[in-house]
């Protein structure tokens, strides 16, 4: 039996579990994943609706006010679809649609008993009929949904005027607290177009620069954006942490990672008359091989400083681990080489250069206190799902802190 959920995406979470208790009754689900619209979309959307045999719509303060959801429910009313509201926010009385509110069951705290509630209600609706001859009418893509911006992004020619003119509305309409996850999407869409203007290409970048924003699933506070795709680490409550259930870690002690060599390769191995760095894939660290950047013993031993004394302050730690993952998360060279150590660009490039190559990372804490400074990072391959931890120390280098000495984190030490 197929069972179409009808929902807001900031109740997401719920939905998830919703399925998964329809799944277990022996039920075919289908819910809209997308984060944009277009006429095709639309058009699934409508499909879907008219193939199921139970309409069920999500109750909350956010579904009962999104045309999309709305106009869901009027075109299963219309097609007389069995329709079963369940409640998954407190929505007033006043505010459920006309003949939603007296058989909705209450799913805003799941339990056994709304479990067994939602089987009792899904049992008691009549059976779907087989459909018209004549179906009503179609409702019209709703018009949040954004579906005009996503043609032009689309389209063939996108003139310096139209660039600029659609960045202006977009960038107006991301304010929309409603609206900002799909304008976000459409705006990441925008970027990968060729032909944009240096100009408005900056600006895109700028809008999508790593930070904190809103988190687009509505499940915390803030999600982090890495500049390329939404992370792992959230913010809730003040609290930093990664959400894959994890608490925060606050000043963790180093531990030996799981086996590295399944996320990192293995250095090269280097003869006496071996070059230090072999051929390596198009993505390369032109900053460490050009004649500008050439680094001998005496310019190690002087670039080098481990200050004593207090040293950097403890604060700004974070400020360079987080600026190095995103180096690493957005592939650019040149920002990672501002926060590594002068030595680990001589002795460890070629361990840096597996980051670029092989994986993704998350920061998960940083420790700038006691003997031993590091921040710790989740480290997760391009391909395929094996990640491990790593803990990387961080050094004083003329006052501020540096990465270095990345070979200790590889090895666990």
């Amino acid at each position: 039996m197929h069972v179409f959920i009808s929902y807001s995406r900031r109740d997401q979470a719920s939905i998830t579990q919703l399925r998964a208790d329809f799944e277990r009754l022996g039920h075919q689900v289908w819910f809209d994943r997308q984060s944009h619209g277009g006429q095709q979309w639309w058009d699934e959307v409508l499909h879907h609706v008219r193939s199921c045999v139970v309409f069920v719509f999500a109750l909350s303060p956010d579904s009962i006010r999104s045309s999309a959801c709305l106009a869901e429910l009027r075109y299963a009313a219309a097609l007389r679809r069995p329709i079963l509201p369940v409640m998954v926010r407190p929505v007033p009385r006043a505010d459920i649609p006309e003949g939603l509110g007296a058989g909705a069951v209450d799913y805003t705290e799941r339990s056994a008993e709304t479990a067994i509630s939602l089987l009792k209600a899904f049992n008691a609706l009549p059976m779907a009929k087989p459909l018209a001859s004549r179906l009503p009418l179609e409702p019209e893509i709703p018009a949040r949904y954004l579906h005009a911006y996503l043609e032009r992004i689309d389209g063939d020619e996108l003139a310096e005027k139209d660039q600029v003119e659609l960045l202006d509305q977009l960038r107006t309409r991301l304010t929309d607290e409603d609206e900002r996850t799909e304008v976000w999407n459409l705006l990441v869409r925008l970027r990968g177009r060729p032909g944009l203007t240096r100009p408005v290409a900056d600006a895109i970048e700028d809008l999508l620069s790593p930070g904190w924003q809103p988190d687009p699933q509505g499940r915390f506070e803030a999600r982090y954006w890495d500049g390329q795709a939404w992370t792992t680490l959230v913010v809730q409550n003040g609290q930093e942490f990664d959400d894959r259930g994890r608490p925060p870690r606050v000043d963790v002690e180093p531990r030996r990672p799981a086996d590295v060599t399944e996320i990192l390769p293995r250095a090269p191995a280097r003869t006496p008359d071996a070059p230090a760095i072999g051929p390596r894939r198009k993505k390369t660290f032109p900053w460490l091989v050009g004649a500008g950047v050439v680094v001998v013993a005496g310019g190690i031993a002087g670039g080098l400083l481990l200050l004593g004394g207090a040293g950097p302050d403890p604060g700004s730690a974070v400020h360079v681990a987080r600026k190095f993952v995103d180096a690493v998360n957005t592939r650019d060279d040149q920002a990672m080489q501002q926060f590594v150590c002068t030595a680990d660009l001589e002795k460890n490039r070629h361990l840096y250069g597996a980051f670029f190559d092989t994986a993704n990372v998350t920061l998960e804490s940083v420790d700038a206190h006691g003997d031993e400074p590091r921040f710790t990072i989740l480290a997760a391959r391009t391909v395929g799902n094996s990640s491990v931890t790593l803990s990387i120390p961080l050094a004083d280098q003329n006052g501020e802190w540096r990465v270095c000495d990345i070979d200790k984190a590889l090895s666990g030490r």
